[in-house]
């Protein structure tokens, strides 16, 4: 029997892994059934074949059926892993934009981030802990807002009303608070924030530690000033300009324990803060209290009308009420 070359060539390349298509399989294989009945193919399995070095074959019909069921499973493994690759870098290449798109959203967090807010009504204290930790305690009618990113890349907050803080040390993002045009900052300390719209005046109590106030007037050089403990910064919003004096007691801090305390305030002031401490209105002529001021602390629990009764005895007034309102008068 005369062995076809091209089935030499493909036996040649079965045995040493090369590959084969379905057609050039199905050639052995049909040649294989013609040559099974013929002894001579037997004989020159064995004395004409050549292999590749170092491969381990068994010559013979049977051995090479197996062969050719081998090639055929390892075919399919490489389909398989072939199919895998493939897989793998279409994934990869879809992946690539969400990876871009996760690093981005990481890095610009803080521009889709939303605002948390904290409030307080008239009459109404709250004493609250902020996620890094830091305590604060709100006064009346007062509120505080900050981004849902507080503690992972800043801790500013912004402030309308009055505000002590408990700073928690954490040196990689200083505490800042802003507020009616001036910043509070800070690492670790204990200060307090005052700041409300109906108020010609702003302030800063620093109780601990080392701030930092900075103000920046509209159209003017900022002003930058450390504060020590005991010492108090005055922002005079119509004059523009910040002055710090020694204050030799934290009296300021009295309204976290529910106490209402004034020393020397004028009259149009106390009213405010009372309009804001009661939940009530008051309706007064302010020229009947010029030059008149008022120094008294009141208790927590006190009553506004313990606080009318103590101004009626220092200065004598007449106090009307309809409902939530309350009409001041001189007698």
């Amino acid at each position: 029997m005369v062995i076809p070359e091209h089935i030499k060539e493909k036996l040649d390349r079965l045995y040493c892994n090369q590959y084969l298509g379905a057609e050039e399989i199905g050639s052995i294989e049909n040649w294989l059934v013609q040559a099974r009945s013929d002894s001579q193919a037997e004989a020159w399995f064995s004395s004409n074949w050549e292999l590749a070095d170092n491969v381990e074959v068994d010559i013979s019909f049977d051995g090479i059926r197996g062969r050719i069921k081998q090639y055929i499973r390892q075919s399919k493994t490489r389909q398989i892993r072939h199919f895998i690759g493939i897989v793998e870098k279409v994934a990869a290449i879809l992946l690539l934009p969400l990876l871009i798109l996760s690093v981005w959203l990481m890095l610009n967090r803080q521009h889709n981030s939303s605002v948390m807010m904290l409030a307080t009504a008239k009459g109404e204290l709250t004493h609250v802990f902020l996620p890094d930790s830091s305590e604060v305690w709100l006064n009346v009618d007062s509120k505080l807002e900050y981004s849902t990113d507080y503690n992972a890349t800043n801790r500013s907050l912004k402030l309308k009303g009055e505000a002590f803080f408990k700073v928690a040390k954490k040196k990689e993002y200083p505490f800042t608070v802003y507020a009616k045009g001036f910043q509070v900052k800070a690492v670790g300390t204990e200060f307090t924030v005052s700041a409300y719209d109906d108020e010609p005046n702003a302030s800063a109590f620093l109780k601990e530690g080392v701030v930092e106030i900075s103000y920046f007037p509209e159209n003017m050089k900022k002003q930058k000033l450390r504060m020590k403990p005991g010492e108090e910064a005055t922002i005079n919003l119509t004059e523009k300009s910040i002055h710090i004096s020694q204050m030799g007691s934290d009296n300021s801090l009295r309204w976290r324990n529910g106490e209402l305390y004034f020393k020397n305030e004028p009259f149009d002031q106390v009213f405010r803060k009372v309009e804001r401490w009661y939940n009530v209105k008051i309706n007064y002529n302010l020229d009947a209290f010029t030059n008149e001021t008022l120094t008294v602390n009141l208790k927590k629990g006190e009553s506004i009308m313990r606080l009318f009764q103590i101004v009626d005895e220092a200065i004598g007034i007449k106090v009307e009420q309809n409902g939530g309102e309350y009409i001041i008068k001189r007698e």
